[in-house]
């Protein structure tokens, strides 16, 4: 499925939305400052291995300018005051996140100072090769380093981080089983797909209420027009 198809434009660009849904990491927009929104970025893609939802973005989003997330301050503290600090916070993640977070705050402080707009400048800003840099640094940015995290951390760093990345549109994901049905639903037959696809493709079954065309961004929506089946260049009739 194309970057420019009707599901990934709804889901991520247009007024609509999908059913008034949206990209729930957009809450992540509201972080005026770089850094800062990059940590919460950073540390979502991290915090739990399927998508979060809106309601999870908007609370690290209100946590920005606490300490748990500046790895300048991060960094110096035991993986057991980062696990307090986040059960203190509410902030929903499995326990072992405290210590990988607190590993990733130690890397990206001991080689870049915090910054994480250093380390996308320090590879050219270019998504394979800092997807390549990760893999071989993977006791530095533990669970970071994966392959399919990698590529949603960089595209939510391009996409809601505001950095153009070279080779961003080049990213794969490795479709998870729980989203292959919905996927044949759009005609997608791929085992690999790009993640703002797979982001959108995890939206949808949640999103859709078989709205209107005129009060969803999804006009070919497989929901409303169920004798029908999507393929990557239109519609066709199911036979």
């Amino acid at each position: 499925m194309p970057l420019s198809s009707s599901l990934v434009q709804a889901f991520s660009g247009h007024p609509l939305g999908l059913c008034g849904q949206h990209d729930p990491a957009k809450a992540v927009e509201s972080v005026s400052a770089l850094e800062q929104r990059l940590n919460i970025l950073t540390f979502g893609a991290v915090a739990d291995t399927r998508h979060l939802n809106a309601d999870r973005w908007s609370a690290l989003a209100a946590l920005h300018d606490h300490w748990l997330f500046d790895p300048a301050q991060a960094a110096y503290k035991s993986s057991q005051e980062i696990l307090a600090a986040m059960q203190q916070q509410r902030i929903a993640a499995p326990q072992y996140i405290a210590r990988v977070w607190w590993q990733i705050c130690r890397g990206i402080q001991g080689r870049f100072k915090g910054a994480w707009r250093d380390l996308l400048k320090a590879n050219d800003d270019n998504a394979q090769t800092l997807q390549r840099y990760l893999q071989q640094s993977q006791t530095t940015f533990p669970v970071l380093s994966g392959p399919v995290i990698s590529a949603r951390w960089l595209d939510l760093f391009h996409r809601i981080g505001g950095i153009p990345l070279q080779g961003w549109d080049a990213l794969t994901v490795t479709l998870p089983p729980e989203q292959i049905k919905t996927a044949q639903k759009f005609g997608i037959t791929a085992e690999a797909v790009h993640p703002l696809v797979s982001s959108a493709l995890d939206a949808w079954p949640t999103a859709c209420r078989s709205l209107p065309a005129g009060s969803c961004g999804l006009a070919d929506c497989p929901n409303r027009c169920p004798s029908r089946k999507i393929f990557p260049n239109g519609w066709e009739n199911h036979i």
